[in-house]
């Protein structure tokens, strides 16, 4: 029997009480050890504690002094990072493990395979999807689940599979069936002999919007016919809950996956050429000085048919004269592409008067192999044909907003409320120094937004137009009316989309309800909202992690032939800055370590995102510079570049000497 001293018992208590504990995260390095970040402090932590812990992981830990230096010893998770998470599979001397797919994480974790289907057999690094099960504070050891497999090593569809699960969406559109249209007792005047016509990349099959305008001495009647999928889908059903769940379809580089069956998207619901669609037009008068009179908007229900299926490129090539060129319009089409070219300089003007013009910045697309695989990137710029698309597209959302806002005040809306005024000393520090004029007291307000956008447009102040950009507030979703400030109008509610997103389904019914006169009406809530905002960032996220993989296949063999590329400088930090080529839209990351060795000379500020050379100022965000890939980081999936040419007179080093670059982790 073991001899049980109560004062030694309490002696021992005692100092268990006075031991200095902190809660934190971990931050892993590259190197064995870590650290464990408290507010803005940073406590080092020793490679054999760092066994017990990965980067992210929520802990308690005990703060010892050693020497003149505290270190910390994580105690107690609170809250672990991983919880499902991507990883590749890995066997060693027979036994399962996993890798997580994470740019701080270079543990090997045992798994367990419990696949419901496991007739597939698991090879080193293929892809799957994997649950934490046991943490090394808690139970000794880390242990995962290994509860799906993605896809094998050498799938060439691996970013898209990889990316979509690792945000637990979907990779394929909901399952065709059979549907039938269940508003056949609704009236809906005949539009069949409006010359509507869609206008749409060539090989779009889901068309969802098609246009006709009339032009009359001091207006224009723009009509927007827009397919009507709620014909087909009702509440309360199984097909909606589906559709209210993804939320939006998910566009990815080279793929899409609707949010509706094919069936619908592209078929029953698409306003093909020469065939009787069900639709929801939208009627909007604008004046000839660009102004939307929304007094005069009506919406009803018809059916139309298409008189013509139009290519963005091929519109754009007849009107702008390219050479070449084979399409020639019907007199007819060609008459209605007049005025609406009319319209859209009309509506063109008019924003750059009371809000402010786009810039044509370019898209990328990429285009696919026949096995999936990455082919090649083109770049392609906003012509007249995409223009004419975008303006009604615009008119006729801002008209949709006020008739909502007006007669329902809900809906779904889209808003932007300007400047963040947590930012204001930024910003108005940030306007006198590029001699911006603006009224400090009118600064929350729509319209002086606007006008120093205007300003940095008109004078071709990038610089100033990229600042602007992160002292605003992000873009949100609201089921009550509210500005979007960066469109220039009071209410935005986008309804032209029904096919792509559920919220303009929402939208179709509410307006539909004011059109039919309906008492009881559903309206949006809350919760919905929630579903909706969450669906937008996890396919965001997912965007960006297929562009990121495939940039980095895309780009390693320019580091061989030293191609030369131009970029605009996107962001600065102290320890380098991000730049976007011009040739493809990849993000590459130029560190500190490649612009020069004297690190008294160079300058990097974060805030101000501007470059100095013995305190004289060399780059700032907008500027071009020529750059050229050097490096390619596949774990991180980040892509280092380096400048052609000296900085500020400063000696380029040599950037495939040693690795100089240190890059700082991409993914999250």
């Amino acid at each position: 029997m073991l001899f049980d001293d109560p004062a030694l018992r309490q002696l021992k208590n005692t100092f268990e009480k006075e031991k200095v504990r902190k809660e934190g995260y971990i931050k892993s390095t590259d190197r064995a050890f870590g650290f464990l970040e408290v507010d803005r402090d940073s406590y080092f932590i020793a490679p054999n504690d760092m066994k017990n812990v990965v980067n992210g992981d929520k802990v308690v830990a005990i703060i010892e002094k050693e020497g003149d230096k505290n270190k910390a010893i994580p105690e107690k998770l609170v809250e672990p990072y991983l919880t499902r998470f991507v990883a590749k599979v890995l066997f060693v001397s027979g036994k399962l493990f996993i890798i997580p797919d994470h740019p701080n994480i270079n543990i090997k974790i045992a798994a367990d395979d419990r696949r419901k289907d496991q007739s597939v057999k698991l090879n080193n690094g293929d892809w799957v999807i994997c649950n934490l099960k046991g943490h090394a504070l808690q139970k000794k050891e880390f242990r995962a689940s290994l509860d799906e497999l993605i896809c094998k090593k050498d799938d060439p569809k691996t970013p898209w599979l990889v990316s979509l699960r690792k945000y637990d969406l979907p990779t394929q559109e909901p399952e065709d069936s059979e549907f039938e249209f269940k508003e056949k007792d609704l009236p809906r005047e005949d539009m069949t002999a409006i010359p509507f016509v869609t206008i749409d990349s060539e090989h779009t099959e889901d068309m969802d919007d098609a246009l006709y305008i009339e032009e009359n001495q001091e207006d224009y009647k723009l009509y927007v016919a827009i397919a009507d999928p709620t014909g087909y889908i009702e509440q309360n059903t199984p097909e909606n809950e589906s559709a209210s769940h993804r939320a939006f379809s998910i566009y990815l580089p080279g793929r899409d996956i609707p949010m509706l069956p094919r069936i619908l998207s592209q078929n029953l619901c698409s306003l093909r050429e020469n065939e009787l669609r069900p639709a929801l037009v939208g009627i909007m008068t604008v004046a000839k000085d660009g102004t939307l009179l929304s007094d005069k908007t009506e919406f009803k229900l018809a059916t139309i048919k298409s008189h013509g299926k139009l290519a963005y490129n091929k519109v754009s090539d007849f009107f702008e004269k390219v050479e070449g060129s084979d399409y020639v319009p019907t007199d007819e089409i060609k008459e209605i592409l007049e005025k609406l070219i009319k319209f859209t300089e009309c509506r063109d003007k008019y924003r750059a008067t009371h809000a402010a013009t786009f810039k044509n910045k370019p898209d990328y697309d990429f285009v696919l192999k026949d096995d999936g695989s990455l082919d090649h990137i083109e770049v392609n710029f906003r012509r007249i044909a995409n223009r004419i698309v975008e303006e009604s597209m615009i008119v006729a959302n801002i008209a949709a907003g006020n008739f909502l806002a007006q007669k329902l005040n809900s809906g779904i809306f889209n808003l932007h409320k300007g400047f963040d005024m947590q930012k204001k000393k930024d910003l108005i520090e940030l306007l006198k120094k590029e001699n911006c004029p603006f009224n400090e007291e009118k600064l929350g307000e729509i319209e002086e937004y606007n006008a120093i956008r205007r300003f940095a447009i008109e004078n071709n102040n990038d610089y100033l137009d990229s600042r602007i950009r992160k002292l605003q507030e992000f873009s949100e979703i609201s089921i009550k009316p509210g500005p979007h400030y960066a469109l220039g109008v009071y209410n935005y509610a986008t309804w032209t989309s029904p096919i792509r997103k559920y919220g303009d389904m929402v939208n179709h019914r509410l307006l539909k309800s004011m059109i039919e006169h309906k008492e009881q009406i559903t309206m949006p809530d809350e919760n919905l909202l929630k579903i909706m905002n969450e669906a937008r960032r996890t396919n965001r996220l997912a965007e960006r992690d297929v562009k990121d993989w495939l940039y980095v296949e895309f780009l390693e063999p320019e580091i061989e032939k030293k191609t030369r590329f131009d970029a605009s400088i996107f962001e600065v930090s102290r320890g380098g800055f991000k730049a976007i080529l011009e040739a493809n839209g990849a993000m590459v990351f130029v560190p500190f370590s490649m612009m020069s060795d004297d690190k008294d000379a160079l300058t990097l500020l974060g805030d101000a995102g501007e470059i100095y050379v013995n305190q004289n100022l060399v780059y700032r965000l907008g500027d071009k510079i020529a750059l050229k890939v050097v490096e390619i980081n596949k774990k991180t999936r980040s892509i280092i570049a380096a400048p052609c040419e000296s900085v500020g007179g400063l000696m380029l080093p040599d950037p495939y000497s040693a690795k100089k670059a240190k890059v700082m982790p991409k993914r999250k």
